[in-house]
């Protein structure tokens, strides 16, 4: 699947920071393509991870504003077509008592805002063919991991490691690791679920969201997993030229992630979000008043010995710009699919051809001559 590249890009780890060590991590890309340039801002410093794809004119650009080691402003430069950010907001610990394997409202919990985790950055790739940042987010009192890695690359082509995403030009690959965390002495079924929050420009409620699951005949790069659930923006679902999640309901316990090591993935129906939601945008020079919705992202499956068994889940989406990259069949669900189909048409081929030729001979059958003749 793989080609060219789609868009041209630049880089710049901390843009204007003078200082910032590897306790300030904001990327941003600048991905011009033939119609419009994108502006990706991967964010770990102001708040909650944050990650913002600005569609401008193909001669717009992005400024940060520094005060020392901390961000003041964005200012963009150019028209702005539509924005999209996606925030990992909140990590929620919840008492699974039911073992269903996924967060109820009836679930005891309690949260950590990712805003107040020390990240720290742990690895960077920057050329002209990939963009990576893999950062490393603690907690201040108790121990345990949120590992991020986010991933561009200017083409199309599968992900490298399961469950094999599709990622294009126009999107971000994000993984989320959850890596020996503590659990709550007072439950005895603990799960984490990721609290996400959305904030299109093309959307007023939350319920204006399009959730999608698309059902796969082919699960050559996702053994097993036969759905592929999108998140699409109203102008998205229309086709047009908006915001949308993509993923397989598939998450692992294990960092080798194999078939064996799979999970469930759940994720809860979007809800508007409260005022204080919009304050995940920071600093940020564009419509302040954007509307947020947010969903819960749950790991685990009834019966898996929940969290504690393994001390380890790892789940990975695309948040991209556009329409939603669609599989195609691999050649060997192809192969398959053209036995199944022409093996029943050779045997009625076989059988017409046979009928024709029994009758053929028959109305040229040579008579027997009787001795009156």
């Amino acid at each position: 699947m793989a080609r060219g590249q789609d868009r041209k890009i630049v880089t710049q780890l901390n843009p204007g920071c003078v200082g910032c060590g590897t306790d300030k991590t904001l990327m941003y890309i600048r991905a011009e393509g033939p119609k419009d340039t994108m502006h990706l801002v991967w964010d770990f410093i102001y708040g909650p991870p944050l990650i913002t794809l600005v569609i401008g004119e193909t001669n717009s650009s992005l400024v940060v504003n520094w005060n020392g080691t901390s961000i003041s402003d964005f200012f963009f430069n150019g028209t702005i077509k539509y924005s999209f950010f996606t925030s990992l907001y909140k990590l929620y610990e919840y008492n699974d008592t039911e073992d269903v394997g996924y967060m109820t409202p009836q679930s005891p919990y309690h949260y950590d805002s990712l805003e107040h985790l020390t990240w720290t950055r742990a690895d960077a790739v920057l050329n002209d063919k990939e963009v990576m940042v893999r950062v490393d987010g603690h907690f201040r009192h108790k121990p345990g991991t949120v590992e991020v890695k986010l991933r561009y690359l200017p083409f199309t082509d599968y992900a490298s490691d399961l469950p094999h995403l599709i990622h294009t030009a126009n999107s971000t690959l994000v993984d989320v690791s959850l890596v020996n965390l503590t659990s709550s002495r007072r439950f005895n079924s603990s799960r984490f679920a990721l609290n996400m929050v959305l904030l299109p420009t093309d959307i007023q409620q939350a319920d204006e969201l399009h959730f999608i699951t698309r059902k796969s005949l082919d699960d050559e790069h996702t053994p097993g997993v036969f759905e592929i659930i999108e998140i699409k923006t109203p102008q998205s679902f229309a086709g047009e030229e908006g915001g949308y999640l993509q993923f397989r309901p598939v998450a692992y316990t294990d960092p080798k992630r194999e078939v064996s090591s799979s999970t469930n993935v759940h994720m809860s129906p979007f809800n508007n979000t409260g005022s204080n939601a919009a304050r995940v945008l920071r600093p940020l020079a564009v419509n302040k008043d954007i509307f947020g919705a947010q969903t819960f992202v749950s790991f685990g499956m009834p019966g898996d010995g929940f969290y504690t068994k393994h001390n380890y889940t790892a789940w990975s989406f695309t948040a991209g710009y556009g329409t939603p990259p669609v599989e195609g069949f691999s050649l060997f669900v192809i192969i398959i699919i053209s036995i199944g189909l022409g093996v029943p048409v050779l045997l009625a081929l076989s059988g017409i051809i046979y009928v024709i030729d029994k009758r053929y001979k028959q109305r040229n059958m040579p008579q027997r001559l009787t001795d009156n003749e």
